[in-house]
């Protein structure tokens, strides 16, 4: 399945139970807030052997539930993520050119 298949897919989800109504912005950034915080959760105090023991499983849900909201965000906007992600590795190539960032993890400014 290609990213716009799987874009319609939420879009008909959502609107085959009719909660585009409960999506107001406000709404949809509170919801990814929390969906972000629930992967972090996962993390949260954990040392490096209990991390080694996360559950994959949880960590797959968390971030498909953060790419719904995403997708949701999107679309109210009328923006293509795949065009918007590939401008924003365009700009970020700019800022960061391998001869100057490979090995490093200075910020553009400081390179």
């Amino acid at each position: 399945m290609d990213f716009k298949e799987l874009e319609q897919k939420v879009i008909n989800f959502r609107d085959e139970r009719n909660w585009k109504q409960f999506h107001h912005i406000k709404d949809l950034l509170l919801g990814l807030n929390i969906e972000v915080g629930e992967l972090q959760e996962l993390f949260l105090w954990k040392s490096n052997e209990e991390l080694a023991e996360i559950d994959n499983e949880k960590i797959k849900d968390e971030l498909a539930d953060i790419a719904i909201f995403l997708i949701y965000i999107s679309k109210h906007y009328n923006i293509d993520l795949t065009e918007v992600i590939a401008a924003k590795l365009d700009k970020n190539g700019t800022k960061y050119p391998v001869e100057k960032s490979r090995n490093s993890n200075k910020k553009y400014t400081e390179l």
